[in-house]
């Protein structure tokens, strides 16, 4: 059996999906989801279930046994960084988005903790992927015109990531923000190739995005979509993208089905130089890195 361990926001929620999924092809084995973390969150939440996903969970048993039982004593011992006692099926990510084959060689039963995020893991199975994240239920009527638009024209789907990003210190040392000079460069770039372009600007600050994209005259601001999951499925639907250093528009631009799409991400994906460099994979060899 494969338990994941679902912890962050949706695009984060995908990556540990999908390497479950993986392996469960691989291993002819069945998976679980452990969505424990979302329990204890107020501004973020488990939103893998509005997609038409394999919905198995794990049970508090599961995780106890295979995980490890995260009793006083355990969490006493994480906050003094003492070394912790795990379960052999406990199998923890050891650097961020550095692929790792060991992961593949499981016995019995393992335990899945980690943001996995490289398609290494999974890019075997992309036409499981991009079925698994259809939309259960229909868009809503605006998102419905949205998408209309976006089938309709020369669409680029471009993503600004602010919130946490800006305002959270921590967030902000590890990820940095992409600045306007990235959005100006990929804006010159696409109108040299695509003829006609129509930008659809996806952000979590469309108030900021309205105040400083006065370069781009061809716009529609994505601000009447229900919730996050609309807006991935409108940006996957976009003929193109440029996405912001955000799993979350990483997967849009990745689920894109267009075989002629130019994908656009930011060279500078990490604050921290050797966290970048382990992206060289995160990024497939197709989309050009600004």
């Amino acid at each position: 059996m494969i338990i994941t361990k679902i912890k962050g926001g949706l695009g984060n929620q995908m990556f540990q999906y999908a390497l479950a999924k993986s392996l469960s092809i691989r291993k002819d084995d069945t998976f679980k989801m452990d969505i424990s973390f979302y329990s204890r969150q107020v501004l973020i939440k488990f939103d893998l279930n509005m997609f038409n996903i394999e919905e198995n969970y794990a049970t508090k048993k599961d995780i106890n046994l295979y995980a490890g039982k995260e009793n006083i004593l355990f969490k006493l011992k994480r906050k003094l960084n003492i070394s912790l006692n795990r379960p052999i099926s406990y199998f923890s990510e050891k650097k961020d988005s550095i692929f790792d084959e060991n992961v593949f060689k499981y016995k019995n039963t393992i335990y899945l903790d980690g943001y996995w995020q490289n398609q290494k893991y999974f890019q075997n199975i992309k036409d499981d992927l991009i079925q698994d994240f259809t939309l259960k239920d229909s868009l809503g009527d605006s998102s419905k015109g949205y998408l209309r638009k976006i089938k309709e024209t020369n669409s680029i789907g471009m993503h600004i990531r602010r919130g946490d990003y800006v305002h959270d210190s921590h967030t902000n040392s590890v990820h940095g923000v992409c600045g306007l000079d990235y959005y100006e460069n990929s804006e010159k770039y696409c109108n040299d190739k695509i003829s006609n372009a129509t930008y659809f600007i996806f952000s979590d600050d469309i108030k900021w995005c309205k105040n400083n994209f006065n370069f781009i005259e061809n716009k529609i601001f994505i601000e009447e979509s229900k919730n996050a999951v609309e807006d991935l499925v409108l940006m996957k639907n976009c003929k193109h993208n440029i996405i912001a250093n955000s799993t979350f528009s990483w997967w849009g631009a990745w689920l894109n089905e267009n075989p002629e799409k130019i994908v656009i991400s930011p060279f500078k994906w990490f604050v921290n130089y050797e966290m970048n460099q382990n992206t060289s994979t995160l990024i497939p060899s197709t989309w050009l890195r600004l």
